[in-house]
């Protein structure tokens, strides 16, 4: 019988273990994710949700409403930003990075390396339970319809939904109404 690789310094499982997460840097991340889950889970004031994910990371501007049960990628936080007046409605998923299992990275990966991080521009809303994937931008008051699973850019001013989300309808800037934003 084979024995498993997961004892192979570096692997977890077919997954290859960054330097960063090693030593005390599995401190950190063991840090990250309890702060991550207590943003998450824990009934709290929307403000101190917002003030866990900076913690961890996350580059967050003001006026950003997260609703409970977000999650916002716990390996890179960092490669998340999320500008001013930004809504993220409950149990929507925020991935910045890709893991590709060694025994399909010439497949995965063959032509283009994997895409990093994810921008939620100002105003923009992410509706319930979507899926923003990596290397994203969310457009300027661009709407996210619930359960959308967003794989490439939307741009500003419109309104994308589905799976995968597409630009269903387009507004003015004129339309929005920005005399109540500082």
């Amino acid at each position: 019988m084979k024995k498993e690789n997961s004892d192979k310094s570096g692997l977890m499982g077919q997954i290859p273990l960054e330097k960063e997460f090693m030593g005390f840097g599995a401190l950190r991340s063991v840090v990250n994710r309890l702060l991550h889950a207590a943003a998450r889970y824990l009934p709290m004031y929307p403000g101190w949700r917002v003030t866990l994910h900076r913690i961890r990371g996350v580059k967050i501007g003001t006026g950003v409403f997260i609703g409970s049960d977000v999650f916002i990628d716990n390996t890179y936080p960092d490669s998340i930003v999320i500008e001013d007046f930004v809504t993220i409605i409950s149990r929507t998923f925020i991935i910045g990075h890709n893991f590709i299992p060694v025994h399909l990275k010439n497949i995965i990966a063959k032509d283009t390396p994997p895409k990093q991080g994810v921008l939620l521009k100002k105003g923009s809303y992410i509706g319930a339970q979507s899926i923003i994937l990596p290397g994203v931008a969310i457009g300027e008051c661009a709407v996210v319809g619930a359960g959308s699973v967003v794989t490439n850019d939307i741009p500003d001013f419109s309104i994308a939904f589905g799976s995968p989300a597409r630009v269903t309808h387009r507004f003015k800037k004129t339309d929005v109404i920005y005399n109540h934003l500082p």
